[in-house]
């Protein structure tokens, strides 16, 4: 198997974490007290990138390097451009998601103070959010973007450090907000992107 795609592996570590976390927040959900069909899609959602995302990927990967199905090559490479796609590009809003979601737990944890408490942050709640998200946010950073032009991976890094800092001096709402705004912003620029990008190809 090609080196590259060991790399490509490596990638599904953001996926397997966002769905342990929809798996954590569907558990807290329950607990709240949530409506049934909500924790059922969170259980899904988890399935789907625990299960679902490295399945194929890793079913792609296999079928194109082993060469199990030829007659449906020109197919799967597509797919697999798109799975790469998805991972490059995706690993950005999965790890907007993945923030989005603890500030979610966080929230459902800090029910039982005043609601001053719990529109701003208390500062171990703030540490428990951020370091993770952070961490995710360079771990991408470094290893999609280590050999890219330009010194793109620091870029990403400020980037992440940025939003880490708006994190920190903002409620709880306000930061789930952005953080699913970034997210749905990424994940359509992806999809346009993939589509242009096979247009030309």
């Amino acid at each position: 198997m090609e080196t590259y795609r060991y790399q490509e592996i490596a990638y599904l570590l953001v996926p397997i974490i966002l769905g342990i976390e929809f798996f954590l927040l569907a558990r807290d959900e329950k607990k709240s007290g949530a409506s049934s069909t909500g924790i059922y899609l969170l259980e899904i959602s988890g399935f789907l990138f625990i299960v679902l995302i490295p399945a194929l990927f890793i079913f792609t990967i296999g079928s194109l390097e082993y060469r199990l199905f030829p007659l449906q090559t020109e197919s799967l490479s597509r797919f697999d451009r798109y799975g790469v796609m998805f991972l490059f590009f995706g690993a950005w809003w999965q790890v907007y998601i993945f923030g989005a979601i603890r500030i979610r737990r966080a929230r459902l944890r800090d029910t039982q103070v005043s609601n001053t408490i719990e529109e701003k942050i208390k500062l171990s709640s703030k540490a428990w959010i951020l370091i993770p998200f952070i961490c995710l946010g360079y771990y991408i950073s470094l290893l999609i973007l280590w050999v890219s032009p330009w010194g793109l991976k620091w870029v990403s890094i400020i980037w992440f450090s940025v939003i880490g800092l708006c994190l920190l001096r903002s409620s709880l709402k306000t930061g789930e907000r952005l953080l699913w705004s970034l997210a749905g912003i990424t994940f359509l620029a992806e999809n346009v992107l993939f589509i242009w990008l096979e247009s030309i190809v």
